[in-house]
Parts: C-alpha cells; sequence; structure tokens
C-alpha cells in the first residue's frame, strides 16, 4: 500500500469513526429524552403534598431515578432509586424498576417491604447483573404516616421538623444482589411542617470530610442550613456540576403551600 492509499485508508476510518459516533449520540440523546418523559413534572402535587427534585446525570443517562404518585384517595408513594454503574445499562433498569413498582404496588397492598422483595427477585431473575439501593416510602395523608424501606441507601433519607434533620432509621440489602435479602417497614409520625430530603450517594462525593461519615455529617448540616429548600441548597454546594464524578439525584416531598389541610 502506497502513501497515498495509506492517507484515504485513515481519512475514511476517519470519517467512519465520526458517524458511529454520532450514531452513539443520537441514540443517548433519544434514550435521555425517553428517561426525562418517564420522571414525574417537578413540582407535581398529589394530596396536598409536593415533591420537587433536581437530577445531574454523569453521562447522558443516569442511573438515578426518581417517582411519585397518588395510589388512591389518602395515600401517596414515592421512590429514590440509585442503580449501580453509569450510562445507558444503568438507566435501562430504571425503566425496568418504574414497571415493576407500577404493576405490583397495589397488589403489595402498597407494603414498600413486600414491594422490595418483589423488586429484589425480579431483578436477580433477569440476569442483567445490575443491582440498587432504593428508598420506597408510602405517606398516608389521612393517618398522618410514613411507612417507609430503605434498602441500603445512603446517605439516609432525612426528615427536617423544626429546623432539625433527623436521619430516618434502618437500613437494609441492596436490592438486586442477595437472592435471599429480607427487607423491613419502618414507621414514623407525618405533620404538615414536616420536608423529607433524599439524595444518591453522589452527592457525598462532593462534599467536603474525610471519610463517608463526616461527608454524612455535613450533608445533614447543609440541609439544616438550607431548611432543605433545594435551590439554597444547590447554590452552596461546592465546584461544578459539570466536575461531579457521579450521577447525583436531590429529592424533597413537603406539604404543598396553602393546601387545605
Amino acid at each position: 500500500m502506497n502513501r497515498m492509499e495509506q492517507i484515504a485508508r485513515l481519512e475514511q476510518e476517519n470519517i467512519d469513526l465520526k458517524t458511529e459516533l454520532g450514531l452513539l449520540r443520537q441514540d443517548q440523546e433519544a434514550g435521555y429524552l425517553v428517561q426525562q418523559r418517564l420522571l414525574p413534572a417537578n413540582g407535581t402535587c398529589h394530596l396536598g403534598l409536593q415533591l420537587h427534585y433536581w437530577m445531574r446525570p454523569s453521562l447522558y443517562l443516569s442511573g438515578d431515578f426518581i417517582d411519585f404518585w397518588a395510589l388512591d384517595q389518602q395515600r401517596v408513594m414515592f421512590y429514590l432509586a440509585d442503580v449501580s454503574g453509569h450510562g445507558a445499562s444503568s438507566a435501562f433498569v430504571t425503566i425496568l424498576l418504574k414497571y415493576l413498582i407500577n404493576r405490583y404496588a397495589l397488589e403489595d397492598q402498597a407494603s414498600p417491604a413486600r414491594l422490595c422483595a418483589r423488586i429484589n427477585r425480579e431483578l436477580i431473575q433477569s440476569g442483567l447483573e445490575k443491582h440498587m439501593t432504593l428508598v420506597l416510602g408510602c405517606l398516608d395523608t389521612a393517618k398522618g404516616q410514613l411507612t417507609y424501606t430503605n434498602a441500603a441507601h445512603l446517605p439516609p433519607p432525612l426528615l427536617l421538623e423544626a429546623g432539625q434533620a433527623r436521619p430516618l432509621a434502618g437500613r437494609d440489602q441492596p436490592v438486586g444482589l442477595f437472592p435471599e435479602a429480607e427487607y423491613h417497614e419502618q414507621l414514623c409520625d407525618w405533620t404538615p411542617a414536616s420536608r423529607l430530603c433524599l439524595a444518591t450517594d453522589g452527592i457525598l462525593e462532593v462534599l467536603p470530610g474525610k471519610g463517608l461519615e463526616a461527608r454524612q455529617e455535613e450533608w445533614f448540616r447543609r440541609i439544616e442550613q438550607a431548611e432543605g429548600e433545594l435551590v439554597t441548597l444547590l447554590d452552596a454546594l461546592p465546584g461544578s456540576a459539570d466536575d461531579w464524578p457521579d450521577d447525583v439525584t436531590l429529592m424533597t416531598v413537603s406539604a404543598q403551600p396553602n393546601a387545605n389541610r
């Protein structure tokens, strides 16, 4: 092969590479749009409760996912999931998760523990070799009660009341990793002044502090300072989100302003 042929070959390979990258980018952008369409609208209200969230994927697609919906006339369900890994494969699992929870929520009587056990079995049987941490909860507005299961999720959910952030108790095994995993439900009171604050563990990677415990304490402190308001909290976070190494999702559930109680 002479020099001119080598140059022509390299130019063609460069064109082919650019074409493949363009197609890959189009696929990622299409996947991003699909995933975004499956998310609840920011500021969604159900039964006097309001959802606010902020989601930043490290790539086009996120392994983090949330949902928030009215199950009946007095109960609202929600979850925050963090699937292992990054990118398309993790994002596909978030779509499967949404399908499974919507399918089984009523069948399992809106029990967070039963739902976690069911999703654990389904995910292991799927052979996808993916697992997730998950906070799954049910808020009963008539009883003023929050029922939830924490499947290995860090940082733990925080209940903010009277300016004090309290980590909610309980932490079970991840979903999709151990066939015999058991999940348990925790209960706590819920008042019109309560605010639930959740985040995926990507937030701990951008906070100062030596070690996991110190960074969690820093997170609790910042939640209290911001009074659980996402805009205030985001303004106080260090660095640029473009430089963060992991998916990061923040989520709050609180009383809808001026809601009839």
